[in-house]
């Protein structure tokens, strides 16, 4: 059997130097995938936040653009006619009112859409004296070249939202002037901003717009709209909340989907690690087996060659000296190196047949043959063997013929070896039985002993090569471990089986099961 030292060294190297990083490994990827999914999600923002300020720009850029457009036709007399408010048409503008930036902030021109101007007059003056720090900041701008759109209050007039806005413009001769207007948020959402956020959505995205007051959707590029995935409130209209989701998934669906693909994938990773390492360790563990097991063949065959060698050599030099006391003395000698000349004839034989076998030379000459012939033979052969060793014997023939297909020489071999077995493996009780017989549409020859017995835990191992079981006091039977495996290829060579029947200290049963042949089969094979 193998030693523990050796299976010990074997574990702590194949965990060292393989399993164990491996599995550091893997921990330190599923360690590592909350923080590179929040990696993710922060590029996945970062994105929609670009998204937005492009958005944003966007309406920044139209409410410009209409600025732009009223200080060009601002004449040096502020000239402008109140009724021409074309230029709002399309600006979702309500009202513009222009006073000048300085202290009276007297008022110049109001231009409105709709509501009549003493109204928007009020709410102008109103906004303008409650927010002069706003106006005060606005010109410092103004001063440093840059024009800054202030959004300030968002009110309700008529059931419509209005968005105040503070800009500075600047006129003839550098005055600058302060300008307050009236924006319908619905309406600039719908006219101005829609073509904008459908070109930015696309097909991969929802874009919503809603009041951050009552969370009351304004517009929506999508006829169905999934949870918001980032919100953020637009420059022009603090109370319009933006925001963006996937077409498909939110970002936290995303984010759970991969988390949960990369701990399954990395789960996956460990027990295919797991199994690589059984299989590693399986086969480590094999060829540590063979190597013991072929060590201990090679002592096992060099103990059982010596053994004859050394009588066969002693009883020729004192037949050679001519130191026998009696003929009968002879005559015993002259058997025992005989005898132990076929010993290790058959020793050898074995050795070779089984090197044929694996090198895959072994050929069979298939003849037909009758199980109780061979039986007989075998047993004749074998009897002065049984008789010397102690043992009776009985033979069970079948009254029929049993025919089998296969090579007689072979065949011969497979029962001395079960022969042979049954009294290396015997103790006190010293008994043989051999019998023949037929099952449905197979024949078979079995051998049964009373001996030591075979552990079910080892049943499924005898027949491996050198393999020798490992009860009682087994190691002190001589053997190879050659046997049981010779039988086994004998019998995968002649399409049969080998069937073990075996308790402890109550003996065996081998049985050799062929495919039953006719005698007109053979006939005409």
């Amino acid at each position: 059997m193998i030693k523990s030292s050796a299976i010990s060294k074997l574990i702590i190297t194949v965990i060292g130097t393989i399993l164990l990083p491996l599995v550091i490994y893997s921990i330190y990827e599923i360690t590592s995938i909350k923080e590179d999914e929040e990696v993710m999600e922060r590029i996945y923002r970062d994105q929609l936040d670009a998204i937005l300020f492009s958005a944003n720009q966007y309406s920044d850029d139209a409410i410009n653009g209409i600025l732009d457009k009223l200080e060009s036709r601002l004449n040096k007399k502020l000239g402008l006619e109140t009724k021409d408010n074309s230029f709002l048409k399309y600006s979702n503008l309500l009202s513009i009112h222009l006073m000048r930036a300085d202290s009276s902030y007297e008022s110049l021109i109001i231009v409105d859409s709709s509501f009549a101007r003493t109204k928007w007059k009020e709410l102008a003056e109103e906004y303008l004296d409650n927010n002069q720090l706003i106006v005060d900041q606005l010109l410092r701008y103004s001063d440093a070249g840059y024009r800054k759109i202030e959004p300030r209050i968002t009110t309700s007039i008529n059931g419509r939202d209005v968005q105040v806005i503070f800009a500075i413009l600047e006129i003839y001769q550098g005055e600058k002037i302060v300008l307050s207007g009236f924006i319908d948020v619905l309406g600039f959402a719908e006219d101005v901003l829609s073509p904008k956020l459908q070109q930015i959505a696309g097909k991969d995205l929802i874009i919503t717009l809603k009041s951050a007051k009552n969370d009351e959707l304004i517009y929506c590029t999508d006829s169905v709209s999934n949870e918001i995935s980032i919100s953020k409130p637009m420059w022009l209209f603090p109370n319009m909340l933006m925001g963006i989701s996937s077409q498909n998934k939110s970002v936290k669906e995303l984010v759970a989907e991969r988390t949960k693909f990369n701990l399954l994938a990395a789960f996956v990773l460990i027990l295919l690690l797991i199994f690589g390492f059984s299989l590693v360790f399986r086969n480590l563990k094999r060829e540590i087996y063979l190597a013991q097991t072929k060590s201990d063949f090679v002592s096992n065959v060099s103990h059982e060659i010596r053994t004859p060698l050394a009588l066969i050599s002693m009883f020729a030099e004192t037949l050679m000296l001519d130191r026998v006391p009696s003929i009968e003395k002879r005559k015993e000698y002259e058997q025992i190196i005989y005898k132990e000349t076929n010993r290790l004839t058959n020793i050898v034989n074995k050795i070779l047949n089984f090197s044929q076998i694996e090198a895959g030379n072994r050929r069979y000459s298939l003849a037909k043959i009758d199980l109780n012939e061979l039986v007989y033979e075998v047993t004749h052969d074998y009897e002065f063997h049984l008789d010397r060793n102690g043992f009776t014997h009985e033979i069970n023939y079948i009254d029929s013929m049993v025919l089998v297909k296969a090579d007689k020489e072979a065949l011969y071999e497979a029962m001395v070896n079960l022969i042979d077995n049954a009294i290396k493996y015997s103790d006190e009780r010293r008994h043989i039985k051999i019998t023949t017989g037929i099952r449905e549409s197979h024949v078979f020859v079995e051998v049964s002993d009373q001996g030591i017995g075979i552990s079910p835990q080892e049943v499924n191992q005898i027949f491996e090569k050198f393999y020798r079981v490992s009860e009682g006091n087994v190691h002190t039977r001589k053997g190879a471990g050659l046997g049981l495996s010779l039988i086994n290829h004998i019998m995968e060579a002649h399409q049969g089986d080998i069937e073990v029947e075996s308790t402890l200290n109550q003996g065996s049963t081998f049985r050799l099961v062929f495919n039953k042949t006719t005698d007109v089969e053979n006939t005409h094979s």
